[in-house]
């Protein structure tokens, strides 16, 4: 097929990359979006382009393309805008620097007074940090509707509001999905409906192996440029937004109480206030919980079910990372027929699907 149809359900992070770039092939794409773009996980994420933190080994093909793909988009679409401000990292775990570092090494380790260079507002200056300059963060949501009207450009239909019924299927092939609007037939159709996906597919008898991961994501009103880079250390993540305030990133314990995100954002204002000179007038914005589609093994779950023709799954955490070569490798798939090594061991086979 020169010009197959493909729907895609969700209009996050990664479903949007994933109908930019088949649009951008010639496929005929429809997006459809229960809500409105980004308003899952997507607008609730810290938004760290992070190819090199802790996640499953099996990953590292896929994740090591990330950096190399957002500077792709943005020769695309020059309006997308990515703060490459570099990540700056120490933790009470780290082992003593090594001597010396190969050339061209993605993280790097800094002596105090470099560090102190980076980011002058930091008190106490760690001893030593690893500092990767070619890591960035961007506004999920801006990028998620700059992909959105990258794939308009190229004929992309993108539906709002329009909740899927069930899935349509023939003999075991999913051929479209019903919704309210009528019925939206395709020769593909790629779920990228994040902590969604699990209910999409129930009515075809299959379990996923997923779960919601909640995190917490702190919004807060600070003076312009009190942290230069993004900081990650044993009590903290923190950022600037691209409107000057800050964005904190905290783990989720609990619903409610002294663990809970009010709790945690409390404490994690203290820290703040503590580890940043002239933070004192840092104001708490709001609290967010965001739901992360988190695969039961860390890995993305990416590719056909072998007993349902015409269904393929995105489905994965780190969206905001993996999304510009997710949706390049998922659209070479698609239309090529290509496939990819990267995405071996994302394969829902593995879980016998």
């Amino acid at each position: 097929m020169q010009h197959p149809r493909v729907t895609v359900l969700g209009a996050g992070i990664v479903g949007a990359s994933i109908a930019y770039h088949l649009a951008r092939q010639g496929a005929q794409v429809t997006v459809l979006e229960q809500a409105t773009p980004g308003s899952g996980v997507t607008g609730h994420s810290f938004a760290w382009i992070n190819p090199h933190g802790e996640f499953p080994s099996a990953a590292r093909a896929l994740r090591e393309q990330a950096l190399t793909d957002y500077r792709r988009l943005q020769q695309e679409l020059p309006r997308l805008r990515i703060g490459w401000s570099g990540a700056l990292c120490y933790y009470d775990t780290d082992p003593a620097p090594a001597a010396a570092q190969p050339p061209g090494n993605a993280r790097q380790w800094l002596e105090r007074e470099r560090i102190a260079e980076l980011e002058p507002n930091l008190q106490p200056v760690p001893e030593h940090a690893r500092f990767a300059p070619g890591e960035g963060s961007l506004d999920p949501l801006a990028t998620t509707l700059r992909l959105l009207e990258g794939a308009r450009a190229h004929g992309a239909r993108v539906l709002t509001q329009t909740p899927v019924l069930e899935l349509q299927v023939q003999d075991r092939q999913v051929i479209g999905v019903a919704t309210a609007a009528g019925v939206y037939h395709a020769d593909h159709l790629v779920l990228a409906a994040g902590c969604g996906t699990p209910a999409l597919l129930a009515s075809l008898g299959i379990e996923l192996p997923l779960h919601a991961s909640p995190s917490i994501l702190l919004r807060l009103d600070a003076p312009r440029g009190l942290v230069k880079t993004l900081v990650s250390n044993s009590q903290l993540e923190v950022r600037e937004a691209s409107d000057g305030s800050l964005l904190a990133a905290e783990d989720y314990i609990a619903t409610e109480g002294p663990a809970g995100p009010e709790a945690v954002a409390q404490q994690a204002l203290a820290s703040i206030r503590q580890a940043f000179r002239g933070a004192e007038a840092v104001t708490l914005r709001s609290v967010e919980v965001g739901q992360r589609p988190m695969p039961d093994d860390q890995l993305p779950i990416i590719g056909p079910l072998s007993a349902h023709p015409g269904l393929y799954l995105a489905v994965m955490h780190a969206g905001v990372t993996l999304a510009p070569t997710v949706g390049r490798l998922v659209s070479q798939e698609l239309l090529q027929g290509h496939r990819c090594a990267e995405l071996a061991p994302c394969r829902p086979a593995r879980f016998g699907l």
